[in-house]
Formats: structure tokens, sequence, C-alpha cells
């Protein structure tokens, strides 16, 4: 991919891309388009692009970036335990039924 800053002017404001975003604040795509979809980081959309301010983008750094980064950690903790229980009931299943024994 090119090293060309995606960045547009707009009067005296300067918007910068998703992509120049996740460089520029250390946020991935994903988490930047769930901001955006849930109206908490506002953005701009020209064409196939999306741009924000950076501004914008550090101020909702740094007052929801922690809450996003809990829920996340959250939700891959549910879905370990869904699978650890999983797999236990299979183990349990199996134990009940004879477990590997031959016919």
């Amino acid at each position: 991919m090119n090293a060309v800053m995606r960045m547009l002017k707009v009067g005296s404001v300067t918007l910068i891309s998703i992509s120049e975003a996740v460089k520029q604040f250390g946020i991935s795509k994903e988490t930047l388009r769930r901001a955006i979809h849930q109206k908490q980081l506002p953005a701009v959309s020209a064409g196939r692009r999306t741009y924000l301010k950076p501004k914008d983008v550090q101020r909702w750094k740094e007052r929801f970036y922690h809450e996003f980064r809990a829920d996340a950690v959250r939700v891959r903790w549910e879905r370990y335990r869904k699978k650890q229980k999983k797999a236990r009931a299979k183990a349990k299943g199996s134990e009940a039924s004879g477990g590997d024994s031959k016919p």
C-alpha cells in the first residue's frame, strides 16, 4: 500500500481517513467503524471514503476508548466460557455413554 496520507481539506478543516486515524491513534478500523455506527464519533462520507476530524478522534479516544476495550474483552471472555462449557458437556456426555471403549 502506498504511503500517501489520506487527508481531505474542507475550508480550514483538515479531515483524515479511517486508515490514517488507525496509524495516528493506534485504534483498529473495526473499533473506529463501530464508534461511527454507534454515533459516538462524527464522520463525513465522501464517495466510498469516510473521513474524521483528528480532534474528534482524540476526544473520543479519551472519553470512550476504554469502554470499547472493556467491552471487547468481555465479549471474548464470554465466548471463551461458552466454548469451555460446551467442551465440558461434550466430555461429560462421552463419559456417560462409555467413553472411548470399543464394542
